[in-house]
């Protein structure tokens, strides 16, 4: 995370969207967001370059990915409200609404989120017969974007939450508004989050109570029903055949049998293949490919002997990155807690940071914390000991969110 200068790439994709370059700033906003895909900045950059190109779809695929990160974000709900108007009004009413808990009253914004509200319609013939007669063509007014600008954007890359939870956000918006009695909103709130997880529980229950109190009791005993299902399917999975673990434990006893004669294979290896194959990942890596890059790490502690301890750390370090890039934390963790496990002495800073940040991404905040504060101790530099402590400091808050939710 650390060999990238991200804010300098911000500060770059800033000037050509200043000077109305809008393709190559958008080309630079792209990069940043293969580098780090939880950079706020950068998303809700791409979105605006993406509008101002005509590129409607892209743009509205940018805010969401700005929106997953930052649910609550007032300039990034407004945008999606403008964007959606057409394509999906319910939700472009949902993402108004939220615009205006941050950013205040907007006349845009107000028309938008009233969209749905019952109203008489009045129609231009009253008349049942269809008749062809020209008549004056209708137009509507069209909302542009928030217009991109130094005001509209926050200053550098960590002056967001790197990994604010869309779910722990939505959930809480979602009962807030239960509370307050506007339950039509709760309810649009359970749907976005079961948009992204069908099958997720927790959002199957709210939904049941939302509708419940909005009186929809029949389609809140249909979602009940979901939960009951579901939690029969957990049930299931946790079944585990006699017969099956028996062939499983013959098989782990085949795979330690063929684990030892590997490692004896192992040592009459060339260690010099093994470290081509590290740094052919180290190269793919710096080319954004890590799919190709977890192939070659994945090689290297395959061919490189056991009492090569220095080169199976990097190696495990270097797939620990991949799979964060990957977006698959729980495994970069595991092979970060490998590293660790072959030689605690020699564990950085930077790899403690970037461990910290696949705990937070999967909403483990105390163990964040943990990672972050040892990294601090591990020979960073101020600014990375500042991104630290601002990351100790979020986890800390999002702790005390989860406890209210409990």
């Amino acid at each position: 995370m650390f060999q990238f200068d991200i804010g300098e790439m911000l500060e770059k994709g800033h000037n050509f969207a200043d000077d109305g370059k809008y393709l190559e700033s958008a080309e630079i906003y792209s990069k940043i967001t293969e580098l780090d895909n939880n950079c706020t900045d950068a998303w809700y950059g791409l979105g605006i370059m993406m509008a101002r190109l005509g590129q409607t779809k892209e743009s509205v695929r940018a805010f969401e990915q700005a929106h997953r990160i930052n649910p609550d974000c007032g300039l990034t709900n407004a945008n999606l409200s403008f964007l959606l108007e057409r394509i999906d009004p319910e939700r472009a009413v949902n993402f108004a609404k939220m615009a205006i808990d941050a950013l205040g009253d907007n006349n845009e914004l107000s028309r938008i989120s009233k969209l749905l509200d019952d109203r008489d319609i009045n129609l231009y013939d009253y008349s049942h017969r269809y008749s062809d007669e020209n008549t004056e063509k209708i137009t509507s007014l069209k909302a542009k974007p928030i217009p991109y600008n130094e005001e509209n954007v926050i200053s550098e890359v960590t002056d967001e939450a790197d990994f604010v939870n869309s779910k722990t956000a939505r959930a809480s918006r979602a009962n807030k508004m239960s509370e307050k009695g506007d339950h039509a909103s709760a309810v649009n709130e359970w749907k976005e989050l079961l948009k992204k997880n069908n099958s997720d529980i927790d959002s199957w229950k709210g939904l049941a109570d939302a509708l419940s109190k909005a009186g929809y009791i029949e389609r809140a005993n249909q979602c009940l029903q979901r939960v009951e299902e579901l939690i029969e399917i957990e049930n299931d999975a946790k079944i585990i055949d006699q017969q099956q673990e028996l062939e499983n434990l013959v098989s782990a006893a085949q795979d330690v049998k063929e684990k030892i004669v590997a490692e004896d294979e192992n040592k009459s290896r060339d260690v010099n293949e093994s470290i081509e194959w590290y740094n052919k990942g180290l190269v793919l890596m710096s080319e954004n490919n890590p799919y190709e890059s977890l192939n070659c790490f994945d090689k290297a502690l395959q061919d490189s002997p056991e009492n090569e301890i220095e080169l199976r750390v990097r190696a495990h370090n270097g797939k620990g990155h991949a799979l964060y890039q990957l977006n698959n934390f729980a495994e970069s963790i595991e092979q970060y807690h490998s590293a660790i496990m072959l030689d605690p002495s020699s564990v950085t800073g930077r790899t403690l940071y970037n461990m910290g940040s696949s705990y937070a991404s999967l909403e483990l905040y105390g163990d964040a914390v943990k990672c972050f504060e040892q990294a601090k101790q591990r020979g960073l530099g101020k600014e990375e000991k500042r991104l630290c402590q601002t990351q100790i400091s979020r986890c800390k808050l999002l702790i005390k969110e989860q406890k209210k939710l409990v």
